[in-house]
């Protein structure tokens, strides 16, 4: 051992002379006083405060008090004052330090290259831009380091470096508390980060940072700010977009980019709790984010954070927010208190919570907008002045089980162009229970709404929706709502205890409705009110104060089926009534008004009066408006040109149909029938023409609901990320419900060689609705020929759905210049014989390749005949009313116009 003093009898009164004298292994005890020196270690040794004489301190006149450069030290119980100009105590380039109780003051500690640093129960205060720094390879570890009165930063990782620190005390900063950056790497336990000017935790770049037991608060910032620029797929983030990648390997340390916090808390921040931005990564695991001056959880642009067993409570602003890009996934805690949104989700989000509380919002619990897509599994909603769950803009809804209470505004609102599916879920305690505004068709199944103060069910103006199974209970005014001019199919709903109307159909609306049962209502069980539409079918009312049903001037209800017991009167028509009754009867009723059938009727099929579409009963006496519509539409068939194949199979089919109709009435088993369809053709031959046609056809045969045709394509069905296309997919097929869904070029829903591809789940999704829905929507599916076949072996599901293919043969030139002469008639010009020859010449001239367009390549070729006629017409000084119609063989385009 050697030995270190001041006074005049020691051997050594310098530090740095027993340093520079000693041996590996040396340890130097030092007695106490003032040391004004720069000691500078390279070799293994132990520098110790000797005794209980007093303090031992080292101060530094220029550069650090201590620079280990090699070698395994170690420094006991000394205060080390002091700093060069970088404003370094202690300087550790090399080797190894272990540092135990000692006092840093005025200056930091640095570690960098492949050096490594230890401390022990150390303080450090006064320091100026970073208190400990760990930089290139290094690697820190301390146990109980208090960190205070610091001008700049506590902590800061960068490079490759690595710092664990448990038991950390962070106070009075008036930078960040703890940063990592670049491919920095932190490990918090047992932290107290507190009182800090930026953030209390900041994680940039491809920084990791791990917090166990960590407490955050009090920063005048975000409590832990997070902005990876880190290439996708962490070690435990499960992606919702497949470039992102990854697998989920819960408990791994860290993330690339990313933190990872468990059993944290997040108190009192001035700003954001979490904050995370750029492609930052983030789990909290049973962490408490409380008192937030912003959100409580922020995440923007392409961020990706799950949250587990956290709490989000009483923030300033929403409980949890998405912006950008942003993709999060909790599993239970709560969301609770915030003065804001409990959930706020905008542009391109994507949510997923399971098993959630959201409670005490002071705006909606949880509001979706843009093109946000959020799916709520087993999740409770409750308390809030507004709606419970909202869905706006172009936002996606799925939400599955859990409950919904004490929504001021509503228990659920879609509207704008959202769409929505809500599965078993329970609405209580709201002003309505679920509002739809929106031209999708969303869907509720399995639900229950009840002690609502207004409506159970509002379908707003012009809006549609399908309700199946679900219940509505205890309502204050009308149970079902169907507002002027709105589409929904209720199949199998209950209403009870209704202080109101059971279901009001407004002017215009024209609901399909099977197999409802109403019973005690306060007023009619269904009131239609003037001009309106609608089927009843199947239904049952019972126990209404007023007349079960209702039926306004003008309106032309079908009701089918429909038993009326234990009221005092049955039905109330207003003059000018135009309902229609089948199979109906009343058991149980003081005054009978409703036509009684047979008993032997009331099990017998829809007639096919009721199966007319609605717009063609109101316009007139229903089969005979439908049969005049199905020879309107079988002439505009057969004047389409060229086709002749195709016209042959829809005639085929119609007399089928037409045949199923009349076996079905004479109580005889209908032969099998497909209206399912392959349109196999190339571009430009007809399909969607046909297409449109073929659902006028079978709505006017009764088939159909509406008949109208809604056109898509891959990328209307397929989404970009798992669990998108499933909706996507549904909320296109429910559209079409009641007429064609038409999908073009459908053989892009299995690309060559991706069996992982997205338009598989398309595909399975597709044929399961199909068979929900048998009855209610065709689905047409067209492509090239060679590649429906294709796309037809995909799924075994899709052989037997689409056993009827129609092939569309390409047009002949004799029909191509058919197609430019129907237009020139439809325009007002004509061709003179001339002008035909050459057309037939040029068409002949055309290469059919695979680009070639048929009858809009036709209908091109006539644009651009127009277009030089206009031209060489504006050239004549004096043209005749013959000239302005005609167009001449010198009008036809040159080349190839495509």
């Amino acid at each position: 051992m050697e030995r270190v003093s001041n006074r005049v009898w020691s051997r050594h009164r310098t530090i740095g002379s027993a340093v520079r004298a000693a041996q590996d292994g040396t340890v130097i005890a030092i007695a106490a006083g003032i040391y004004h020196e720069h000691v500078v270690i390279d070799k293994s040794l132990t520098l110790l405060a000797d005794g209980d004489e007093g303090t031992v301190e080292l101060v530094a006149g220029t550069g650090p008090a201590v620079a280990v450069r090699a070698g395994d030290a170690a420094v006991h119980g000394l205060t080390l004052r002091g700093a060069g100009p970088d404003g370094v105590t202690v300087a550790v380039h090399g080797g190894r330090l272990t540092l135990e109780s000692a006092e840093i003051a005025d200056g930091s500690v640095d570690v960098r290259g492949g050096a490594a640093a230890r401390l022990l129960d150390c303080r450090v205060s006064g320091a100026v831009g970073a208190a400990v720094r760990a930089a290139g390879g290094a690697e820190v570890q301390a146990t109980g380091l208090v960190l205070e009165e610091i001008r700049g930063d506590a902590v800061v990782v960068q490079d490759t470096a690595r710092v664990v620190l448990d038991r950390l005390r962070v106070q009075k900063v008036s930078g960040r508390g703890v940063l990592a950056t670049a491919s920095g790497t932190i490990v918090l336990t047992d932290a107290d980060i507190g009182y800090t000017g930026g953030p209390a935790v900041e994680v940039t770049g491809s920084g990791r940072a791990r917090l166990v037991g960590v407490t955050l608060h009090d920063a005048v910032a975000d409590g832990l700010r997070v902005t990876g620029s880190a290439p996708f797929g962490s070690a435990w983030w499960v992606p919702l977009r497949p470039e992102h990648g990854g697998e989920a390997r819960a408990g791994e340390e860290g993330a690339v980019g990313g933190v990872r916090a468990e059993r944290c808390t997040v108190t009192r921040s001035g700003g954001t709790g979490v904050a995370v931005s750029g492609d930052g990564q983030v789990a909290l695991i049973g962490t408490a984010i409380e008192h937030s001056g912003a959100a409580g959880v922020l995440a923007l642009e392409d961020a990706r954070v799950a949250l587990s067993d956290t709490g989000l409570r009483a923030g300033r602003q929403t409980a949890l927010a998405l912006r950008g890009r942003a993709e999060v996934r909790v599993s239970g805690g709560e969301l609770a208190d915030s003065a804001g949104n409990g959930l706020f989700a905008a542009d391109e989000t994507r949510v997923l919570m399971d098993g959630v509380a959201v409670s005490r919002s002071a705006y909606s619990s949880v509001h979706l907008t843009g093109a946000a897509v959020a799916a709520l599994l087993d999740c409770a909603v409750a308390e809030t002045p507004e709606f419970g769950v909202r869905a706006s803009d172009r936002a996606l809804l799925r939400m599955s089980g859990g409950e919904i209470s004490g929504a001021g505004y509503g228990g659920v609102q879609v509207d704008g162009n959202a769409d929505a599916v809500v599965r078993a879920v329970t609405v209580t305690g709201s002003e309505v229970g679920v509002r739809v505004d929106t031209p999708h068709r969303p869907l509720l199944a399995d639900c229950t709404i009840r002690d609502v103060r207004r409506s159970g069910l509002e379908i707003a103006p012009g809006a549609s929706m399908i309700a199946r199974g679900c219940t509505v209970d205890a309502v204050g005014g009308t149970g079902v709502l169907v507002d002027s001019g709105a589409t929904p199919m209720l199949q199998d709903c209950t209403l009870t205890s209704i202080e109101g109307t059971g279901v009001a159909i407004w002017e215009g609306a024209a609901p399909e409705i099977r197999g409802l049962t109403i019973t005690g209502c306060a007023k009619n069980g269904v009131y239609a009110a003037e001009g309106a539409h609608g089927r009843l079918i199947d239904c049952d009312i019972a126990k209404t104060r007023y007349p079960a049903v209702f039926v306004g001037a003008g309106a032309d209800p079908l009701l089918h089926r429909l038993h009326v017991h234990d009221v005092d009167e049955d039905l109330n028509l207003a003059d000018g009534a135009k309902a229609t009754f089948s199979g109906c009867w009343s058991t149980t009723v003081g005054q009978v008004t409703i036509p009684q059938s047979d008993p032997s009727l009331r099990s017998a099929p829809l007639p096919a009066v009721l199966g007319a579409p609605v717009a063609a009963r109101a316009s007139g006496t229903g089969a005979t408006v439908a049969e005049a519509d199905l020879g309107s539409l079988m002439a505009q068939l057969n004047d389409l040109v060229g086709l002749q194949r195709v016209k042959k199979d829809v005639n085929t089919m119609v007399n089928l149909v037409q045949i199923v109709k009349r076996r079905r009435e004479a109580g005889l088993a209908p032969p099998p029938l497909s209206r399912h369809l392959v349109f196999a053709g190339n571009p430009g031959t007809g399909k969607t023409t046909v297409a449109r046609l073929y659902g006028q056809l079978l709505a006017s045969l009764g088939m159909l609901a509406k008949g109208h045709l809604v056109e898509v394509d891959r990328g209307t069905l397929v989404g970009e990320y798992v669990g998108h296309t499933a909706p996507k997919t549904t909320a296109a097929f429910r559209r079409a419900l009641g007429g064609v869904l038409f999908i073009d070029e459908a053989y892009s829903l299995v690309p060559p060689g991706n069996g992982s591809d997205f338009g598989q789940e398309a595909i399975a999704t597709l044929v399961k609705l199909m068979e929900d829905h048998r009855d209610e929507a065709v689905v047409i599916v067209a492509g090239y020929p060679d590649q429906m076949t294709t796309f037809i072996a995909a799924n075994p599901g899709l052989s037997s759905r689409f056993s009827r293919t129609l092939t569309f043969d390409d047009y002949s030139s004799d029909e191509l210049v058919e197609i430019v002469e129907s237009q020139a008639r439809q325009f007002q010009y004509e061709l003179d014989a001339e002008a035909r020859a050459a057309l037939m010449s040029y068409f002949d001239s055309q290469p059919r390749s695979e680009g070639f367009g048929n009858g809009r390549f036709a209908r091109k070729v006539f644009q651009l005949m127009t277009e030089r006629h206009a031209s060489r017409i504006s050239k004549l000084l004096e043209s005749a009313d013959d000239d302005l119609s005609t167009l001449l063989a010198d009008d036809l385009p040159e080349g190839d116009p495509r």
